[in-house]
């Protein structure tokens, strides 16, 4: 209604904020017309100006009637960027993973629209009438001089160049007079659409492939002419020309002068695809269905057409054909007009699963992780946007790209835990895909081999349906499992990292042209240094951990904080020479491969060698051409890589992870055990697995090695059960860290206690619902990057319960102690360390 004020509710995206909370701003009238709930505006905060994001329009505000009450300045977007839906799912994430709307925004936004703002002017009269008015000033005429040639360049808005002070002095007078505007306007953006140079005719010539003769034009101009010509009007980027004339850019610039062509700027589209080679897919098109295939579609399919949300586990042995279930249900949905996520848990799979998915679904597929540039993944949000992909392939950060009507989400591995984000916002992205699914009545289709504990339990109860692949494609046998006791090698004195068998059965396989993988979850050459006179351990100096060995580039590194430093020839506290390199890593296993098998191709896959773009492509595609015969990596080598001539999987040392502080740590064991196992064997040529271990009678090692799933899984959710662990029970961790060791024990202490507090006597209805609060203490690791660290542990059946009352508590504890201490809420923690 004319003459009622209207307000803007916006989350303001400052990082700094100690909460989460709306904050009103007037809406001018000229503003209204193009802001819409999803937009960014740019708003006064504090004293600067920052982004926003606008929530809602109201005409009601609590703070209506004041009258210091501040207005939006800017709308930043023609259109806006997030959807109603999104607005609403980033309210529920909020308060599901106990963390700020602003920590969400930029899983939502497209890479590098980050506004910075600077202060700009703008000259509002002529010169003449500035230069007659500084005439009238007792100024020095060097300063006068200056200044004029400053404001003479601001003739539209401009970013405020370096003011001496008797300039700011003028500044502020000719703003008085309203001859000059000041203000803060966004810097132009970090990332924008890609443009390349192009160039077309403007004038014909009689030219021709036998006819050479033009006026005035050298030998080099006639052939980069004749060449445009030949392109039938087509805009010819000036690479190509340049390429295909091997002349020099100087000959287009003598052409445009001549008026024969022009050049121009023109968008052209980063594509993400260029190492994803679609020809060498395995799974070109639909392939024959064996029966379990069939009778798992069968189940899946009809609930694609149910008006509910439906959830179902496909849980199929390595090798049984999961990934084509997949495919046909995405076909499925795309014909309802409905439209897919497709989620892996490694950057390493993508290239392999986006072959797959683009054979059959070509342009309408577009593929976003981390791993491409910030250019790349800006135009495939774009085209999410736009509607021209249907199909959305990637890691965890896929899942919140503007796929319109989305009717189904595939999370392919979804025991993995880097499906939750370790650092804020602490999300796991097969709890928000299940919210999706609810909210648009989707389908939700979790696939692996070695479900994880919380979908196992979900199948029990009725949660999600499971489903059966029990057997490999073709009839293809599982692999052989061959447990070397690393008790024995050592009675035996054999201290190779290699035991006789694996040694044999690396050796017999590439006598006959196979491929072998070897797993050891430690990078580096060496865990830690020691010395063996006074026992004096190399700790990093600003975490609590020990320092990696790495001889390539000879460097201590700490695998927390990334400091590094050279190795000492003496030990820095006895002055001994007497050090000793102990344990081994992924580059002390590749040296000693190296060694024993001269002429074996021996390439490493860690983190070490995959971070350059398009390292993990690389890689896979070598092993595909057979030009590596010894792949040796941690994890990422366990996971999903589907290689037909890999016949040897050697898992080096299986008790990595089994003996650490983590109530998860027998599951991981066996799930990273047993992917690892599935890689063997996939082909027409049987596989053998030799696992070398201390614990051989383990429970989750001799699951593997019996085929026995169920009993693994039934044994490990009585201990959960027990425990009161999830799945049965919800765990909430609250991290305390700070500079200050004494000021995170003091907050780790108030607000534990408030919040028992909270428990005991100001939430009701407590009665028999099982809450614990356990600690605080230290934790598991101290200190990491010089960040003293203590936590609790919250097990509760209702972690509702805490969403009403726990942001409130931290946003007053941080607020008295001024954010010394930083509070940090994971729900569902993945590491306990």
């Amino acid at each position: 209604m004319k003459g009622v004020p209207v307000f803007a509710r916006v989350v303001v995206n400052l990082p700094g904020l100690p909460e989460d909370r709306l904050y009103d701003y007037l809406l001018p009238g000229e503003l209204a017309e193009t802001a819409f709930p999803g937009a960014r505006l740019l708003v006064p905060f504090g004293g600067r100006k920052a982004e926003a994001v606008l929530w809602e329009i109201t005409t009601d505000s609590a703070y209506r009637d004041r009258e210091d009450l501040r207005s939006v300045l800017a709308v930043l977007d023609g259109e806006p960027l997030l959807s109603g839906f999104q607005l609403s799912l980033i309210d529920w994430m909020a308060r599901r993973f106990f963390c700020r709307r602003c920590d969400l925004l930029r899983l939502f936004f497209p890479p590098g629209l980050k506004v910075n703002t600077e202060k700009c002017w703008q000259r509002l009269v002529p010169v003449k009438e500035i230069e007659a008015f500084l005439s009238t000033l007792p100024l020095p005429e060097a300063i006068s001089r200056s200044f004029l040639a400053k404001v003479a360049r601001a003739g539209r808005p401009t970013p405020l160049p370096h003011l001496e002070k008797e300039e700011h002095r003028l500044l502020n007078l000719l703003e008085q007079a309203g001859s000059v505007k000041t203000g803060w306007l966004p810097k132009k953006p970090a990332v924008k659409f890609k443009e390349a140079k192009f160039y077309r005719l403007v004038k014909m010539l009689p030219l021709s492939p036998g006819n050479r003769e033009g006026p005035g034009l050298t030998g080099k101009q006639k052939m980069v002419y004749h060449y445009i010509q030949a392109q039938a009007g087509r805009p010819v980027p000036a690479t190509e020309i340049l390429a295909a004339s091997g002349v020099s850019a100087s000959v287009l610039t003598a052409l445009v002068k001549k008026g024969l062509i022009e050049g121009f700027y023109q968008r052209v589209p980063r594509t993400p695809f260029s190492g994803f080679r679609t020809e060498e897919a395995p799974v070109p098109a639909p392939v024959q269905l064996n029966p379990d295939q069939a009778a798992a579609l069968d189940r899946i399919l009809p609930a694609i057409d149910r008006p509910e949300p439906a959830g179902f586990l496909l849980e199929g042995v390595t090798g049984s054909g999961k990934t084509e279930i997949y495919l046909r249900v995405i076909a499925e949905v795309l014909k309802r007009e409905k439209n897919a996520f497709y989620l892996v848990p490694e950057i390493a799979l993508t290239p392999q699963t986006v072959a797959r998915v683009r054979a059959r679904f070509g342009e309408a597929v577009a593929v976003f992780h981390s791993s491409l540039s910030q250019g790349e993944r800006f135009e495939e949000w774009w085209r999410v946007k736009r509607g021209e992909a249907r199909v959305v392939v990637g890691a965890r950060s896929a899942l919140f790209v503007p796929l319109a009507n989305p009717g189904l989400i595939i999370l392919d591995e979804e025991h993995e835990y880097t499906y939750k984000q370790e650092e804020t916002p602490r999300y796991h992205a097969r709890d928000v895909a299940r919210e999706i699914c609810r909210r648009v009545n989707g389908l939700l289709l979790l696939g692996s081999a070695t479900p994880s504990l919380e979908s196992y339990r979900a199948a029990e109860t009725g949660e999600l349906t499971r489903v059966t692949l029990p057997r490999r494609v073709l009839g293809r046998p599982l692999p052989e499992i061959v447990l070397v006791d690393l008790r024995e090698e050592f009675k035996a004195r054999r201290f190779s990292i290699l035991s006789p068998v694996l040694r044999e059965g690396i050796a017999s396989r590439l006598e006959r042209g196979e491929q072998v993988i070897l797993l050891l979850n430690r990078r580096g050459y060496a865990t830690f240094i020691i010395c063996r006179e006074c026992g004096y351990v190399l700790k990093c100096s600003a975490c609590d951990v020990t320092l990696t060995y790495h001889r390539r580039p000879n460097l201590l590194l700490c695998h927390y904080c990334d400091s590094r430093r050279k190795p000492p020839e003496t030990c820095p506290q006895c002055r001994s020479h007497n050090i000793r390199y102990v344990g081994r890593g992924t580059q002390r296993l590749e040296e000693e491969l190296n060694q024993v098998y001269p002429g074996a191709r021996v390439v490493r896959m860690d983190l070490d060698t995959t971070g350059r773009k398009g390292s993990h492509e690389k890689i896979y595609q070598s092993l595909r051409k057979g030009e590596i015969d010894i792949l040796v990596g941690t994890q990422m080598v366990a996971k999903g890589l589907d290689l037909p001539n890999v016949t040897l999987v050697g898992i080096v040392n299986a008790d990595v992870a089994l003996n650490l502080p983590d109530f998860r740590a027998a599951e991981r064991t066996y799930q990273l055990l047993t992917q690892a196992a599935g890689r063997a064997g996939r082909g027409e040529k049987p596989g053998m697995v030799v696992i070398q271990t201390f614990n051989p009678g383990h429970y989750s090692i001799a699951a593997l090695r019996h085929n026995d799933a169920e009993g693994f899984y039934r044994r490990e959710l009585l201990y959960r059960e027990a425990g009161k662990y999830p799945p049965f029970t919800a765990l909430i961790r609250l991290v305390f860290s700070g500079t200050d060791p004494k000021a995170v024990m003091t907050t780790a202490r108030d607000l534990t206690g408030a919040i028992k507090k909270k428990i005991a006597g100001g939430v009701p209805d407590q009665a028999g619902r099982g809450e614990e609060v356990i600690g605080p203490q230290p934790a598991v690791i101290e200190k990491v990057q010089n960040r003293y660290r203590w936590h609790t542990l919250l097990k509760t059946a209702d972690p509702d319960l805490y969403a009403g009352f726990l942001p409130q508590l931290i946003a007053e504890c941080q607020r008295k102690n001024r954010q010394k201490v930083r509070v940090i809420v994971d729900e569902n923690p993945y590491s306990m360390l």
